[in-house]
């Protein structure tokens, strides 16, 4: 198995002809196969997503937008999906998918909670917490 880490950090300001935003983003990819994939999307400061994933197939989407949200994300197995979204500030997601074809939709809305851990074959699960 090939084992690579990717540690990026970047603080990028707006100028004069963009929109006020700064975006700073702090992104820990640790993947264990071949044919696992993460999107992560960052609008904000200061958000952290640390990603594992060992096993063929995972693929993550993940969206933070706001300030403080963080997200520690472990797909081990085969073909696990999660798609999560955190706006606003302050949110924090603790997120293990263990087996096949497991699915784990989150989205938070300021200053929430959760963490879950999900095993077997097939199984799926949305949350909202507003």
């Amino acid at each position: 198995m090939t084992k690579w880490r990717l540690f990026a950090t970047a603080l990028l300001f707006s100028g004069a002809c963009t929109a006020d935003v700064s975006v700073q983003f702090t992104s820990l990819l640790e993947r264990h196969a071949l044919a696992n994939g993460v999107d992560i999307t960052q609008l904000g400061n200061l958000n952290v997503a640390d990603v594992m994933q060992s096993g063929q197939g995972h693929y993550a989407v993940l969206l933070q937008q706001g300030v403080l949200n963080h997200l520690v994300l472990q797909q081990t197995g085969f073909a696990n999906q999660a798609e999560i979204a955190q706006f606003g500030n302050n949110n924090s997601a603790q997120i293990i998918q263990n087996g096949s074809n497991n699915l784990i939709q989150l989205e938070q809305w300021g200053s929430r909670h959760f963490t879950i851990e999900q095993s077997g074959n097939g199984a799926e699960i949305s949350i909202i917490q507003y």
